[in-house]
């Protein structure tokens, strides 16, 4: 079998000569002379400026030096990208890895090790520069895309998380743009790269600018439940309303109340003339010994406890009186207070949290709270 011949293609001579309007109808007979020459992409770049020597941020003085792309520009070097990514495909499926495998390497780009089920030298060796083809020219794609990071960050200064973290998770996101773009759409790739880069943003804000980190959905939650405070009377106190207002479970609106929570270190100055700080006003627990709880603080926690217990079904009454021992006898177990009343275990634990949650939420659980 004689070996193909090879001829060297431009990556100009690609973007005139892909078709902007059939690219569909016309892309196939494309991939196939590229395969079939075993074509070399030769990438001739436009020329980039030297950047600033005396730049403070080197960086972002080396990327204002990339030209930006207009329309037509996104458009070619998308579909450039797509034919040779159909090009890497065809060549895998001839190498005999399966869709999944090809996709794993294209995901992991030009550094990715190619499988040993792919045999032979000039097989491995095309497959190989097709895949680093389509890797250097989603790269380009992205460098010349940087400039919306930029632009983008400025808005996210003091959040609590470092411009340096911000900016590599936004290239990141880029790359995954970059990737799922369809420009059949007709959308402008920096329209679409925009999204992706300010919810790389949001998410690192998310992740690290708490110093115990709270899940991303529990903080998207918060906003929510802030955005419909104002329509509920009693705002936040008021969980099952506010979270019916912003159309979300109630269960998980407790879950972000609950998660909500800042941390403050000690060591910080007690008040604004910086004299002190907040571990001087805590009580030294191994100096001085607790304050019991007097008579009369006793009397009022039973008075407001046994008030919270009778607004309470029959069931849950007499099951938390059991547990905890409220009617004089000992505290019974899961297992005793099912057999007294006739139900399972496992129902005995739901009435008890359900008649737990009912004193929480009920007017004497901020009374209660302040007894714990």
């Amino acid at each position: 079998m004689s070996r193909p011949s090879r001829r060297l293609v431009t990556l100009q001579e690609l973007l005139e000569r892909v078709p902007v309007e059939s690219f569909d109808r016309e892309v196939g007979r494309l991939v196939d002379e590229l395969v079939q020459d075993d074509a070399r992409i030769v990438f001739d770049l436009p020329a980039r400026a030297a950047p600033n020597p005396l730049a403070r941020d080197r960086f972002r003085a080396e990327v204002g030096t990339i030209p930006v792309m207009d329309r037509d520009e996104e458009q070619r070097y998308h579909r450039v990208l797509e034919l040779l990514r159909r090009r890497f495909l065809v060549l895998a499926e001839e190498a005999r890895l399966s869709e999944d495998e090809a996709l794993e390497l294209l995901a992991r780009g030009a550094d990715a090790e190619l499988p040993l089920e792919v045999r032979g030298e000039a097989r491995r060796e095309r497959l190989g520069r097709a895949l680093r083809d389509w890797a250097t020219l989603r790269n380009e794609i992205v460098e010349r895309n940087l400039h919306l990071v930029f632009f983008l960050v400025e808005r996210y200064r003091h959040v609590g998380v470092p411009m340096e973290d911000l900016i590599q998770e936004a290239g990141l996101a880029l790359f995954k743009a970059v990737e799922r773009f369809d420009f059949r759409r007709g959308v402008r790739f920096k329209t679409y790269a925009a999204y992706w880069i300010n919810q790389a943003f949001l998410n690192a804000i998310y992740d690290q600018s708490r110093t115990v980190r709270v899940p991303a959905y529990v903080q998207k939650a918060m906003k929510k439940l802030r955005d419909a405070e104002d329509q509920v009377t009693d705002g936040l106190r008021d969980v099952e309303a506010v979270a019916e207002a912003a159309a979300m479970d109630p269960e998980l609106a407790r879950t972000a109340l609950r998660g909500n929570r800042y941390t403050s270190s000690l060591n910080r100055p007690a008040s604004a003339d910086q004299e002190g700080e907040l571990v001087d006003l805590l009580p030294d627990s191994e100096g001085e010994e607790e304050t019991p709880i007097s008579p009369e603080e006793l009397e009022a926690l039973h008075e407001h406890l046994f008030e919270a217990i009778a607004q309470l079904p029959q069931r849950e009454q007499v099951v938390l009186q059991m547990r905890f021992g409220l009617d004089g006898r000992a505290m019974a177990t899961l297992a005793e207070v099912g057999e007294e009343l006739g139900v399972s275990l496992e129902r005995v634990r739901q009435i008890q949290a359900a008649a737990l949650d009912r004193i929480r939420r009920g007017r004497k659980g901020e009374t209660l709270e302040q007894y714990a």
